[in-house]
């Protein structure tokens, strides 16, 4: 099932000839484009499950090396027994015909990534990448899946490695290159020329949709790789990386383990979620369990210390410094803000965020064990400033993603859609308004100029990504969407906007019932750096009683 070996060592010459530079230079990756003659033509569901079925032994793009292709039926239950445990999708309901096309392919004379390609029935001549989350070697099904019910190509890769783990970083380069850009760029490069074999004929337009660890490789594509994408969707993004690892690890400092002095109890941090409500939820003109604008919660947990003779419902100073650290930046011994503040208005009376439970952030370890320090022992209980420094001078393949330059994506028609959860508890929400005024100010462009490519809406109620107290359904991926229309859908707000010259204004989300059969009401979030205030005519659920301001 593997490509003939002359094939791959077609491949592989053309790989070695471009990747002796590939670590010091990411933008020297460009394999020669193929023809884009027609393989398949594609007319009908019959022919469309015999061309599926013969693609693997009519393609004949050197060194990828095709595992197999399978036609999927709408509505089939579809397992994947090689993807990695941790990665926690053994199975993915597929609601669309397509084509599944599972391959592997070189990035270097020593790696490799699995990739995947979905091909819809019903395709829509677009193209769209996936990304990836957290440290994750892993294909995330659940966004293919999304991606092909709307018509789109799409492709996924594991970044170079299989599981959720850091432990493949270690004195590996290659697989910290893959995760840093390598995999996607690659990814991208290989699942166009298949597109084009596969359906006949170029797509139109491409797009990227990702979350996370995935916004941060969809704003890296725009840094280093303008020309691959039309239209970047790119939710929560895990910008300054490793200062993300550091602030994790002073958070642990910050509360200490649970026998300290300065920990919070479960119990505790529903006091603080009380208490930030009380003193903050009602600045945006509503008090309905969120915030519209955390940057104007100046949170005073020393409001919390326990009165005499109080014994419960309350903190000792010591526990008020914590809270009152967590809701500080980091910065670093020279100064310099390395990382924002948490963000008041994370509901901490719903669940306690893994950086307060009082053990080290498993990935703050996997980061310093396995990337900066080459050291399977260091312990996160040791965390210090040192290390948060060593972390951020060290910035391999420059995976802060902190270029503000983005002329060049601009320059190609590139669009950028950033959202970002009010209530989210892995990546502060500041540092996508960080980011948008360091591109501001890199370009010298103010925000009514910035806003012809790059736009930016926080949202109120969202956890990480998705989920969260409020209307945080925005058409993010397939459990996160009430509809396929651009009001409603911010991947299909993207397309419009790329192919119709029509830019969002608002995303509206929306706040689904506990069983998500039906809305309970819509919210209209803003263009950063419009805020949502209530006007006080209506209802706090109703969209029409709010105004970007």
């Amino acid at each position: 099932m593997y490509q003939p070996l002359q094939d791959i060592v077609l491949w592989m010459n053309q790989v070695l000839n471009i990747t002796s530079n590939l670590i010091s230079d990411p933008t020297s990756l460009n394999f020669s484009s193929q023809s884009s003659s027609s393989l398949l033509t594609t007319t009908d569901n019959l022919d469309f499950v015999a061309n599926c079925s013969r693609f693997a032994s009519e393609l004949d793009i050197p060194g990828i090396k095709l595992h197999f292709t399978q036609y999927v039926h709408g509505g089939t239950n579809l397992s994947f027994p090689e993807n990695h445990p941790t990665c926690g999708i053994p199975y993915h309901v597929v609601s669309s015909d397509l084509c599944r096309v599972v391959m592997a392919v070189p990035t270097s004379e020593s790696s490799e990534i699995s990739l995947e390609a979905w091909f819809p029935l019903d395709y829509s001549g677009r193209f769209l990448s996936t990304a990836n989350r957290g440290f994750s070697g892993c294909i995330l099904y659940n966004e293919l899946e999304f991606a092909t019910s709307l018509g789109f190509a799409s492709i996924g890769a594991n970044n170079g490695h299989n599981g959720t783990s850091g432990y493949a970083f270690l004195n590996n380069t290659d697989a910290l290159a893959d995760y840093t850009y390598r995999s996607l760029h690659t990814g991208v490069v290989a699942g166009k020329e298949l597109t084009k074999k596969f359906y006949g004929f170029p797509f139109h337009k491409s797009y990227f949709l990702g979350c996370s660890s995935g916004g941060r490789q969809g704003l890296k594509e725009a840094q280093d790789f303008p020309e691959d994408f039309d239209g970047i969707v790119a939710g929560a993004p895990a910008l300054a990386l490793p200062n993300i690892m550091s602030w994790g690890g002073a958070l642990y400092k910050a509360t200490g383990d649970p026998k300290s002095e300065s920990f919070l109890s479960p119990e505790l941090w529903a006091v603080v979620y009380d208490e930030v409500l009380r003193q903050c939820d009602a600045l945006d003109g509503a008090v309905d369990g969120l915030l519209e604008d955390p940057s104007t919660c100046q949170f005073t947990p020393e409001t919390l210390i326990c009165s005499k003779g109080q014994t419960s419902q309350c903190l000792t100073g010591l526990q008020a410094q914590t809270v009152r650290s967590i809701y500080s930046p980091l910065y670093g011994s020279d100064g310099q803000l390395l990382y924002p503040r948490m963000q008041p208005g994370i509901n901490t009376k719903k669940q306690v965020p893994f950086y307060f439970q009082g053990i080290p952030w498993d990935l703050t370890e996997d980061w310093f064990r396995y990337v900066v320090y080459n050291d399977t022992t260091w312990d996160g209980r040791n965390f210090s400033l040192a290390d948060a420094m060593n972390a951020a001078s060290q910035n391999p393949f420059n995976i802060q993603t902190w270029e503000g330059d983005l002329s060049a994506f601009a320059g190609n028609g590139g669009k950028i859609l950033t959202y970002h959860g009010l209530q989210d508890f892995v990546c502060s929400s500041e540092i996508s308004q960080l980011y948008y005024a360091h591109v501001s100010r890199t370009m010298n462009l103010p925000p009514h100029e910035l806003d012809s490519f790059y736009r930016l809406f926080y949202v109120s109620g969202m956890d990480h990504c998705r989920d969260g107290d409020g209307a945080s359904v925005i058409g993010q991926d397939v459990g996160s969407s009430a509809g396929r229309d651009p009001n409603e859908n911010a991947l299909m707000a993207m397309v419009r906007w790329v192919e119709e010259g029509i830019p969002p204004d608002v995303l509206r989300g929306a706040k689904l019932s506990a069983d998500g059969s039906q809305v309970e009401y819509w919210r209209a979030h803003c263009k950063w750096p419009k805020k949502n205030r209530y006007t006080g005519n209506g209802l706090v659920t109703d969209e029409k009683a709010w105004q970007c301001m």
